[in-house]
């Protein structure tokens, strides 16, 4: 068993400061490794720099500069990216611009209204997504490297006769 399991990672894009502190500062006491932004373009700069690193994306839905619904859509449709998780922040969003940012591929849409808590508890809960996903890759090789090590492993050495 590895005894340094690797820390998830959340990448926090959000225009309110304050949000910026508190969320990073929770999911740091939650063992996360946080990175932060506070406008899109900034935000996609990092998404860029982390991406194969990144477990969660949290983004407000009215980030300043490259919005939040574009972000995933770029992040989904453009990049074609299926295993970092994403959670979205709104601002009292009703039922059909929940379902609509869920149809983009946000795995979680979080109502500001419910707190810092609510916002946790969604992130935590899609972060092992990648992680269980590079898991399962990995066991799924596992014949085949296997295999390909005994295909390439070198023939037994003979020492030639002297002539």
């Amino acid at each position: 068993m590895n005894a340094n399991p690797r820390r998830p990672k959340a990448l926090l894009l959000d225009g309110d400061p304050t949000t910026l502190r508190l969320l990073g500062t929770t999911l740091c006491s939650r063992g996360f490794e946080v990175r932060a932004a506070r406008d899109g373009d900034a935000g996609l700069e990092l998404l860029l720099d982390e991406l194969l690193d990144l477990d969660v994306l949290v983004v407000a839905r009215d980030l300043p500069g490259l919005g939040g619904e574009a972000l995933l859509r770029l992040v989904r449709g453009a990049g074609g990216e299926r295993d970092l998780a994403v959670v979205v922040l709104v601002e009292r969003a009703g039922t059909e611009a929940a379902e609509q940012l869920v149809a983009l591929g946000a795995d979680a849409v979080v109502d500001r209204a419910d707190g810092r808590g609510a916002a946790v508890d969604a992130i935590v809960a899609v972060a092992p997504r990648r992680a269980e996903r590079e898991l399962r890759r990995l066991e799924a090789a596992r014949p085949a490297v296997r295999g390909a090590l005994l295909v390439t492993r070198p023939a037994p050495h003979l020492t030639p006769c002297p002539a």
